[in-house]
């Protein structure tokens, strides 16, 4: 049986260290043709989260096989021990090659919130 991976659109800060957090990148169109390998690009964006203090930042191309339908793009969340309110990121996907977003869609995007897990923020 195929298994799937659990993608947490949440994920707690932690104390020290960094913690990954998944997207899930899917493809529910067709292939330009069956056998090519399909790619797309990827980039994080800070959000209330920033690249750097609250997430390492990554980019790069992703690669979905023949016979395949989705891939994983991992990002790592860096953990602290300062009270805060919860942050969110993103993940921009775009320049498919091989196949469509859909008609007129260049870029999709995803969220990941981080929940503060530090006690109480009083902003």
């Amino acid at each position: 049986p195929a298994t799937q991976a659990s993608v947490q659109k949440v994920v707690n800060e932690g104390s020290g260290g960094t913690t990954p957090v998944y997207f899930w990148v899917q493809l529910n169109g067709y292939r330009s043709d069956p056998n090519q390998i399909v790619s797309v690009d990827y980039k994080t964006r800070s959000g209330t989260a920033w690249a750097g203090q609250d997430f390492i930042p990554t980019q790069g191309t992703l690669k979905i096989y023949p016979n395949e339908d989705h891939a994983l793009v991992m990002v790592e969340i860096i953990a602290d021990s300062l009270p805060e309110p919860d942050e969110s990121f993103y993940l921009d996907v775009f320049n498919p090659v091989g196949a469509t977003f859909g008609e007129g869609v260049v870029q999709l995007t995803a969220v990941r919130t981080i929940v503060n897990d530090d006690g109480w923020y009083w902003g």
